[in-house]
């Protein structure tokens, strides 16, 4: 669904209907699950716990989600500060930060398989995207999250900035330092094929 429909369920949802919110969170759970597996691993009780205390945040002000392009935000904002919650118990928390500098490049690492690949072409694709994911794993923690909103979840910039309480400029570059040090993570041979299928 379109952001343009996502905003009428918001409309719909802020005017009492109940089956428009349980389409918003429909559409917008699988992002969501997505993202806080990223930041707390797989660890389901504490990734149902979140979820729930995420859905249940926007249900409770839904009302003063205005205009209804911050929706996303919101969201994604929730989620991570739950997730940072519970990494705070497993004790699991660190405090990052990175001065702004210029960016003049970004990227998305974003992967998709044609329809019916051969095996043995379906598994090189597979095993290049979990190295690009292990790669992404490794990166400062502020990069990495701004590389996962960017390219995992397309948020704008302007979005990825009100997730994370900082500014375009920050997030812009985050990502050009997340850019930078990415292909020095994976193999030579991956940094290759990357380049000439991707243009990266």
């Amino acid at each position: 669904m379109s952001q343009d429909g996502e905003h009428q369920l918001l409309s719909d949802a802020q005017d009492g209907d109940e089956l428009a919110f349980a389409e918003l969170q429909a559409r917008l759970e699988p992002g969501i699950r997505r993202f806080v597996r990223r930041l707390v691993g797989a660890v389901p009780d504490a990734e149902d716990d979140i979820m729930q205390d995420v859905f249940i945040a926007l249900y409770k002000n839904i009302e003063r989600i205005e205009p209804a392009a911050k929706l996303r935000p919101y969201v994604y904002r929730i989620a991570r500060n739950r997730c940072y919650d519970e990494l705070r118990k497993m004790g699991r928390y660190e405090s990052f930060s990175l001065d702004d500098e210029p960016a003049t490049h970004w990227v998305s690492y974003n992967y998709t398989i044609s329809d019916d690949p051969a095996p043995d072409e379906a598994v090189h694709w597979i095993m290049l995207y979990m190295e690009v994911q292990d790669a992404i794993n490794k990166l400062p923690e502020m990069q990495r999250q701004t590389l996962i909103l960017y390219s995992e979840e397309h948020l704008s910039y302007a979005e990825i900035a009100d997730v994370m309480h900082t500014t375009i400029g920050t997030v812009k570059s985050r990502l050009y330092h997340a850019r930078r040090a990415l292909p020095q993570l994976l193999r030579p041979a991956t940094r290759d094929i990357l380049a000439n299928e991707f243009d990266i």
